[in-house]
């Protein structure tokens, strides 16, 4: 199936303001969806434990296996949809539900071969993009208004495009903080490199790329220029004999004063003390 050839048949389409969590994993037969409207929790999923906020939305292939806790005292809704990305199998109707990993049925699941797009679980923190197009397919579904399922799965191929285009511009968005992070590590050095020029180099305003960096990594792109000059200076201090004047400037510090606060700040300790610990 080629991503073009997307037709959702949805068998189930509702907003449920609780979930019943269990201790075990359940293993979905078909295509599932969940958007997070109102509440916290996690998920997990490929062995491992995802933090579950409003507007974070998930895409899980057939045949995944899965488990959700919540917190029991907040407010709470959650919307959720079972499908497939085809109406090849449109006479089957009813939701085939979830099954445990000792009750899973093979043959229950529909089989056709999915897009390379959505082979894998997509699990996208800022979906608030496809929030309308979902809140409008499951209005759908309640009134069963003339061609709702036709409707429905124009509005869940709308939605699925944008949690394809939010994945996508969130990769490229990791890409490009990787390689400023590249682009500090080989010129740290330079004492007049700031955030107008890192920004510069990439081509983006600084507000924009500042901003970029403090949701990837917790950091701001100043203190992750700061954070990776201070690692330097401490290599530098355990691994040469260079002055602390010199290790300032060869760090990229154009202010030895400066230098020694920060160091002094960050680290706990000035950077000879610091010296003679280590190397003792």
């Amino acid at each position: 199936m080629k991503i073009e050839e997307l037709n959702p048949f949805i068998r189930y389409a509702k907003s449920h303001p609780y979930y019943h969590a269990t201790k075990e994993n359940t293993i979905c037969y078909d295509c599932r969806v969940f958007y997070l409207v109102k509440g916290r929790g996690r998920v997990f999923v490929a062995e491992q434990w995802h933090d579950f906020a409003p507007n974070t939305a998930i895409f899980f292939p057939p045949r995944t296996a899965y488990r959700f806790e919540f917190a029991s005292e907040e407010a709470f809704e959650f919307f959720i949809f079972n499908f497939d990305l085809t109406n090849e199998f449109c006479h089957l109707t009813r939701s085939f539900g979830v099954a445990t990993k000792s009750t899973f049925d093979p043959f229950l699941a529909p089989n056709h071969t999915l897009p390379p797009e959505f082979s894998n679980i997509i699990i996208q923190r800022n979906g608030s993009a496809m929030f309308s197009h979902l809140e409008y397919c499951i209005g759908l579904f309640l009134r069963k208004d003339p061609y709702y399922r036709l409707l429905a799965s124009a509005s869940l191929k709308l939605a699925l495009l944008q949690l394809l285009r939010a994945r996508d511009g969130e990769k490229s968005d990791y890409r490009l903080v990787e390689n400023v992070l590249e682009f500090i590590r080989g010129n740290y050095h330079n004492c007049e490199l700031d955030n107008r020029a890192i920004a510069a180099q990439f081509s983006y305003h600084p507000y924009y790329l500042n901003e970029l960096m403090r949701h990837h990594t917790g950091r701001t792109l100043h203190g992750q220029l700061i954070d990776y000059r201070l690692h330097m200076a401490r290599h530098y201090l355990t691994t040469t004999n260079l002055s602390i004047t010199a290790i300032a400037e060869k760090a990229g510090f154009s202010s030895y004063t400066y230098f020694i606060k920060l160091f002094r700040e960050r680290v706990g300790t000035t950077p000879l003390q610091y010296r003679k610990r280590i190397t003792m």
